[in-house]
């Protein structure tokens, strides 16, 4: 491969990798965006709402193979009812060695003041796919993130390099470099071909002589010549008496 086909390779791949970080982060706005209104909205009808969409990576094995390490999850706001078995949920972890952190988990019962009747749900009971056994804490209604309606895998690799400053050099300083430098060096022979086309266009004309102007001149010439010739003979002329 020739230089130009490797600049044309890495300006390609520096393209693609910055527009991908610019649509996932005009995704995460949009997100933030929906985000801020649905809370306004909360806020002025006096509710107290979860995020309307949330987004989390999967860094334990309990969904294994379902969910991988290193997985990303979005959730969206779901009501009670919407809920169903084998829903996958993100939750308040009540769990003795992981409370309080969000634990992304399938529902695997549905638990009522009357089991019989069903009237009201108290809660959920739920398992990860790769454990043994059931989660010992029934999640509230209230405790609940939201329901998973998109798996995006490996997302969690991607987000640990970039977090690291190798990373972050590699995917954005980087490729912004090149990205800006191709710019600027194809402005730059832009502006050079336009002064030489600019540079083509003059032209160096010779001053065209007038005709009547040259004439003139000999013409002058030749009358005062001949004035000076006649002074001359009229001094040989003249005698001493």
């Amino acid at each position: 491969m020739s230089k130009a086909d490797w600049k044309k390779i890495s300006h390609f791949i520096s393209t693609v990798l910055l527009y991908t970080i610019l649509a996932l982060v005009g995704i995460i706005a949009i997100m933030f965006a929906a985000y801020f209104i649905d809370q306004q909205i909360g806020k002025k009808n006096g509710e107290s709402r979860t995020p309307l969409f949330g987004a989390y990576v999967i860094v334990s094995e309990s969904m294994v193979p379902n969910i991988n390490v290193y997985d990303a999850v979005i959730t969206m706001r779901a009501s009670e009812e919407d809920i169903k078995v084998n829903d996958v949920i993100t939750f308040i972890s009540k769990e003795i060695d992981t409370k309080g952190t969000p634990i992304t988990h399938r529902v695997v019962g549905i638990v009522y003041d009357d089991q019989v009747k069903k009237t009201k749900i108290i809660g959920y009971r739920t398992k990860g796919d790769h454990n043994n056994t059931q989660d010992f804490a029934i999640i509230a209604p209230n405790e609940v993130l939201g329901k998973m309606v998109l798996r995006i895998p490996y997302v969690g690799h991607v987000q640990r390099f970039l977090t690291q400053p190798i990373g972050w050099l590699i995917v954005i300083v980087i490729p912004c470099i090149i990205i800006i430098a191709g710019d600027v060096n194809k402005i730059r022979k832009t502006i050079v071909k336009e002064e030489e086309e600019e540079t083509k266009e003059i032209v160096v004309e010779k001053p065209i002589e007038d005709d009547n102007s040259y004439s003139n001149y000999n013409n002058i010439y030749y009358n005062s010549y001949n004035n000076n010739e006649e002074e001359k003979d009229d001094n040989n002329g003249e005698g001493i008496i």
